[in-house]
């Protein structure tokens, strides 16, 4: 089975789970179902919220290091420097785009998993 996914280095994320396509797709499925919740808690990103945010985009950065989501965890770690530098006007006019990717790279995996559902069930499933 070949996994394309705009935004996933397939190839690295593999290697993560020595190349087991279960585990792979396991970790796939998680990301999708976990991930909607993080990117939420870095909308509307204020002055009250920027701890939170910080906790989030770091999470959030790890997640995508787990799937081989490279690019998307190279920006996460700029979102949490500038976070963490308390650059909240330059946080506030980026974050946005920032978000649209991360929902975009979400929403890349839900279709190539739902589009693979049928070969996934027996993948996942077999001894």
């Amino acid at each position: 089975m070949t996994i394309t996914i705009s935004g996933v280095d397939e190839q690295n994320g593999l290697a993560l789970y020595g190349g087991d396509v279960s585990v792979y797709l396991s970790v796939l499925n998680a990301y999708v179902s976990y991930t909607p919740a993080i990117i939420d808690k870095l909308r509307n990103v204020s002055a009250e919220t920027l701890p939170a945010y910080i906790f989030a985009i770091h999470t959030l950065k790890g997640t995508c290091a787990s799937i081989g989501a490279e690019e998307a965890r190279k920006t996460a770690i700029e979102m949490e420097s500038i976070a963490k530098a308390g650059d909240l006007a330059r946080l506030q006019a980026e974050n946005d785009a920032f978000l649209k990717r991360m929902d975009t790279l979400v929403a890349n995996i839900k279709s190539w998993l739902k589009q693979h559902d049928t070969c996934l069930e027996s993948l996942i499933n077999s001894p």
